[in-house]
């Protein structure tokens, strides 16, 4: 098994300890999300879950830094893992400093996640999703090789207002398609 993964512009890898992690969670956290609302959690709270297992445990939920190349800052998180929906598939959501949007960083990132997953673990498909009104998301994740699968309805509230979670999904064939495959680096 892998535990880096290396593009063109950002690098996937373990967080160092779980300081690192906190600090990065509070400093992308700090306000609500204009999206999904508030997303804080107590330091005790994330430093105990960062300490069961680094987080990277693929069966509950694991968590990358995402790591500029140009400069070695952290911009962001990659979380995943897996379900048992009738098999196995994987997910995938990412999270940017708001600073470094608009410059391919989740994209890729993503794309790493899906080498992740579909090299490390017998699973066919990696699902994604977001609330509708988040069209940033929605593009990056279309973006990065995942098609349109389903809305469901109602599925979000944000102050009140009721939003539908769209989602999308890659197959493993369609992964096996992507450049990134070409020029990523395991390490």
């Amino acid at each position: 098994m892998h535990t880096i993964w290396t593009g063109k512009r950002v690098r996937l890898r373990p967080f160092r300890d779980a300081k690192e992690w906190c600090d990065l969670k509070e400093e992308i956290h700090i306000e609500a999300n204009l999206h999904w609302g508030p997303l804080w959690a107590p330091r005790q709270q994330r430093e105990k879950k960062f300490e069961a297992a680094g987080l990277l445990d693929i069966g509950k939920m694991s968590s990358f830094a995402i790591e500029r190349l140009d400069t070695g800052e952290l911009v962001g998180f990659e979380d995943n893992g897996l379900e048992y929906l009738h098999g196995i598939v994987g997910w995938v959501g990412t999270f940017i400093k708001q600073e470094h949007w608009h410059n391919g960083f989740g994209i890729e990132a993503k794309q790493l996640a899906y080498c992740y997953l579909f090299e490390d673990y017998p699973i066919s498909q990696v699902w994604a999703d977001t609330v509708e009104c988040h069209t940033r998301a929605a593009n990056g994740i279309h973006l990065s090789g995942m098609k349109f699968e389903c809305r469901a309805k109602c599925f979000h509230n944000i102050d009140g207002e009721l939003y539908d979670l769209v989602c999308y999904s890659i197959f493993r064939e369609e992964w096996e398609q992507l450049p990134v495959r070409q020029y990523v680096t395991r390490g």
